[in-house]
């Protein structure tokens, strides 16, 4: 079991917590601390869980993917199962984990669903079988992961992912895009809907949101290096998430055609679509609208992004 962390200790706990609560018993976990300031690393040396005490590493702030990788060497079992500090884990996690390695599969993603339903600018992380495999839960045979090389820590540079303060450590696709690599090797997997983690949901935060935004910039150079997302993730082919953002799309264009009508109407077409969006949001109406100006800013700045990208890799993503 390996886990990265930066100045999470509380979420770290949580962690902690849910991973002595497991139903399955034979396992080490294997803490890295990535240059915490804030005691994480204070609170994962002082725990023991499954009858081992938690092993304590240090990257020394050189990254999630490479925490992740020392993660692995400071390890011994010959199943290797990743999760974050911002998740919390069911009892049954592991178990079901382990029990889909046994039935012959060398990887096995789990189910990764929101702590809650996630408002305006709130983030969090939710997956299933859309392709991406992330490392908040998934299951590898050391084997096997030894023989494909482990994350790829150049994938970010690759991809030309933009990195800020914010973003400092941050992986990239590299999780993506190690997993298809062995998918198209022959490699056999699966996803075991019952190992579930629940996603920590990080509150509103416009600025964090900005940030990210920008960094949309290297998705289509992730869906240039795996292409198989246009059948698993986007909508046909080329339209990422469940929101649209045509409408904001046309009213740029209608701008950059000096046509202030048609512009004002699909900006009333584009505001119309995310006050619907925020229909399922558990607040008044007059907080939802409050919140319609942020929206259409995030829709403006990962548009853009994705517009950037789409040019820069010569992959269309919008």
């Amino acid at each position: 079991m390996i886990v990265p962390v930066r100045n999470r200790r509380d979420l770290l706990a949580r962690l902690l917590d849910s991973l002595a609560q497991q139903t399955f018993h034979d396992f080490e976990v294997v803490v890295v601390d990535d240059g915490s300031t804030d005691g994480a690393d204070v609170e994962a040396s002082g725990r023991e869980i499954a009858g081992r005490p938690v092993r304590l590493m240090r990257s020394g702030g050189a990254g999630a993917v490479a925490a992740r990788r020392l993660g692995v060497t400071g390890s011994s079992g010959e199943i290797l199962a990743f999760t974050d500090s911002d998740c919390v884990t069911h009892p049954e996690w592991l178990q079901a984990g382990v029990a889909a390695i046994d039935a012959g599969n060398d990887m096995v993603n789990g189910l990764t669903r929101a702590a809650r339903q996630v408002g305006p600018l709130e983030r969090s992380l939710e997956s299933a079988t859309e392709g991406l495999y992330p490392t908040c839960n998934m299951f590898f045979t050391r084997s096997t992961y030894e023989r494909f090389g482990g994350f790829d820590e150049q994938a970010r540079d690759r991809l030309r992912f933009r990195v800020n303060q914010r973003a400092r450590g941050t992986g990239f696709g590299e999780d993506t895009i190690f997993a298809w690599h062995m998918i198209r090797a022959g490699v056999a997997y699966s996803h075991a809907p019952d190992a579930i983690v629940v996603h920590h949901v990080f509150p509103a935060d416009p600025v964090e949101w900005l940030s990210r935004g920008v960094q949309m910039a290297a998705f289509p150079a992730l869906v240039r290096e795996v292409p198989e997302l246009k059948k698993t993730l986007l909508r046909r082919s080329v339209l990422l998430g469940s929101r649209s953002r045509i409408p904001a799309y046309s009213a740029a264009a209608a701008l950059a055609l000096r046509a202030p009508r048609l512009a004002a109407g699909c900006a009333a077409w584009w505001a119309l679509c995310r006050l619907r969006d925020l229909r399922r949001v558990p607040q008044s109406w007059p907080s939802r609208v409050a919140w319609l100006p942020a929206e259409m800013a995030l829709d403006a700045v990962v548009g853009t992004a994705l517009v950037v990208g789409s040019v820069r890799s010569r992959t269309i993503v919008i």
